[in-house]
């Protein structure tokens, strides 16, 4: 079949469209040309304006890179469930049409160099203060991006940002708002409770198998065995690839000269005493220094006059020892103080954090070792290194290889490894590195694999380790019987009827006045778990006191009189009334950019296909 292919591809035909493609790539790139075949695809409408398929799976694709990336193991897998993603995604770009159509509206723009300098000041993309081409293309590419994409996407978020900083920057916060919420914040309550343990009833309590036969008849549909599947996989690591690596004499030198260029050989231990600046005047500040000197002269120790005078706290216990010091660790009026002194010696300086007086005890230098002393040290890392990139670079074969076969053998004979398999797991993952890994969670529930039978796409793990994986076995979900649930069954049916016990005694108590109560005096909001239960109630009317049965986090059940509400103190200061006044106009803020987006998209015409 192979050569029918090839012998088919030398036409005439096949040479027009192959042109075709590499035109429209070189003139485009790959973006175009996706988007040419499917551009009549719209999966919805917003006013007029269509949202293509290629728009949708893009987006689901960086919404499932993002959130492994924020989130890494600790994402649940439900998450990157293929039509999960797809439906967020899709809300998104309604959300960011509406948006858009808003700004187009409103007349809004924002130029081609606009977008520049934002992508040149970004602190993501630069490194030592400077823009970081590599950088910013590796950031793109992980969220799955071409440069063209990822320009049209910032502008699209730059003026929808304009219309969110306008709103927002239209809210503001009454003093009375702040003085309401310090009330309520500074709010003091006093309540009687009784707390009724969970676990101390549900040892009590016994069940007839008759009641937990009705309670399975009733509720089959909650007792299943969830649906497993079983992969094989072959992980290909760095380490798989080091007998690959080659490290010439010329690489290995050029690491050694970089080892060696940041190697410092001089370090010089050093003591001081601080006068900050920051609680006193410079003039109090150089009168203190003067008097610590004056004393020096006298031959007082500058330890016991740095454990005396110095306000660095982090020092001053220990005579001001900063240990042994090399460049590039302190402030640089101080560092280049120390590295001119001689040592015995002390002199003054002045940094950021006020006046020093710097004592060198000692120089210590030493010489970098020799290429034979690092030689192993030095091609470990660069085999590791070597190896990591050439296992960046066969991600292409690896993909290639599992799209082109129907099982994982070609990959393995590839780079000599085994095909594993695992054991079963549900969609909440397994118990080992890989089955537990989100990515291949939802790589093995995808249509793809779980029902067509094909290989996965290469997932990375790490950047040192990828894997591709089959469907070896599938179990769907299957209901159990009642012997196999009993134990599940008696667990709920005598907690649930523990819990109706408790709550008749709560509320007997409520109403007799019986039980042993505890009381609590002007408790504070968050004081305690109960104390955060009383808070839920409302106020007490006409000396009534307000009352409530309420669930502790552990199932307990509390049954509260609210008796007394005192109003908090409304007086703050300055810097707390900011605090306040912060957290208001941002809460406020937000709520209102919800409202209009709310409005925006209740205005507009959304038609989904």
């Amino acid at each position: 079949m192979l050569q029918d292919i090839r012998d088919k591809s030398q036409g005439i035909i096949v040479k027009v469209i192959i042109g075709v493609v590499i035109v429209t790539f070189a003139l485009f790139g790959v973006e175009a040309l996706v988007q040419s075949f499917t551009s009549t695809d719209t999966v919805a409408e917003v006013d007029g304006k269509e949202i293509s398929r290629m728009q949708l799976l893009q987006s689901a694709e960086t919404q499932r890179r993002q959130l492994i990336s924020m989130m890494g193991g600790q994402i649940d897998p439900a998450m990157l469930e293929e039509n999960a993603l797809q439906r967020r995604a899709l809300d998104e770009l309604i959300q960011r049409t509406v948006m858009m159509n808003q700004a187009e509206q409103l007349n809004l723009g924002v130029s081609d160099a606009q977008v520049d300098a934002y992508l040149l000041q970004a602190e993501q993309f630069q490194t030592d203060g400077q823009f970081d081409q590599n950088k910013y293309l590796n950031f793109i590419r992980s969220l799955g991006f071409t440069p063209l994409a990822f320009k049209e996407r910032i502008k699209q978020d730059v003026l929808i940002q304009q219309t969110r900083n306008a709103l927002a920057g239209s809210e503001f916060v009454l003093p009375s708002q702040v003085e309401n919420i310090v009330a309520l914040q500074n709010q003091k309550r006093s309540y009687d409770f009784i707390r009724y343990s969970l676990a101390d009833q549900t040892e009590q309590v016994t069940v007839e198998d008759d009641a937990l036969q009705a309670y399975y008849d009733e509720h089959q549909a909650n007792f299943v065995t969830p649906e497993q599947v079983k992969i094989d996989y072959v992980v290909v690591s760095a380490a798989d690839l080091q007998d690959q690596v080659e490290v010439s004499d010329a690489e290995l030198n050029d690491a050694y000269q970089a080892r060696v260029a940041s190697f410092q050989g001089e370090e010089r231990e050093a003591a001081h005493i601080l006068v900050d600046t920051s609680s006193r005047s410079d003039d109090e500040a150089q009168a203190r220094i003067a008097e610590i000197k004056a004393k020096l002269d006298d031959g007082a120790s500058f330890a016991d006059l740095a454990a005396e005078y110095s306000d660095d706290l982090g020092s001053k216990e220990s005579g001001g020892d900063l240990g042994f010091i090399s460049r590039g660790i302190m402030v640089e009026p101080f560092e280049n103080t120390l590295f001119a002194m001689e040592p015995g010696t002390v002199e003054e300086v002045k940094t950021e954090f006020g006046y020093h007086l710097v004592e060198l005890k000692s120089v210590s230098e030493t010489e970098a070792p020799s290429l034979a002393d690092m030689r192993d040290e030095l091609m470990s890392d660069l085999v590791a290194q070597k190896a990591k990139d050439t296992l960046l670079g066969a991600h292409e074969t690896i993909t290639d290889l599992a799209y082109a076969s129907d099982d994982l053998s070609a990959i393995a004979k590839e780079y000599g490894l085994a095909v594993l398999t695992s054991d079963y797991f549900g969609r909440d993952g397994g118990t080992d590195d890989i089955t537990s890994a989100p990515a291949v969670i939802a790589a093995a529930y995808s249509p793809t694999v779980l029902e067509d039978g094909h290989n996965s796409d290469l997932i990375e793990l790490s950047d040192e380790q990828v894997v591709v994986i089959h469907k070896n076995d599938h179990k769907a979900e299957a209901k159990q019987t009642f012997e196999e649930a009993k134990d599940a069954i008696t667990s709920i049916v005598v907690q649930e009827k523990a819990l109706e016990e408790l709550n008749q005694l709560a509320k007997q108590a409520l109403e007799t006045g019986a039980g042993d109560w505890t009381s609590v005096s002007s408790a504070e909001r968050g004081q305690d778990e109960v104390t955060s239960l009383a808070f839920g109630l409302p106020h007490p009317i006409d000396g009534k006191a307000s009352t409530g049965v309420e669930t502790a986090a552990n199932g307990d059940v509390v049954a509260i009189r609210l008796t007394e509400v005192s109003l908090g103190d409304q007086t703050v200061d300055d810097a707390q009334r900011d605090i306040y006044e912060n957290y208001l106009s941002q809460t406020l803020a937000s709520m209102t950019l919800r409202a209009q987006q709310n409005l925006l998209k209740n205005s507009a015409e959304i038609v989904r296909n």
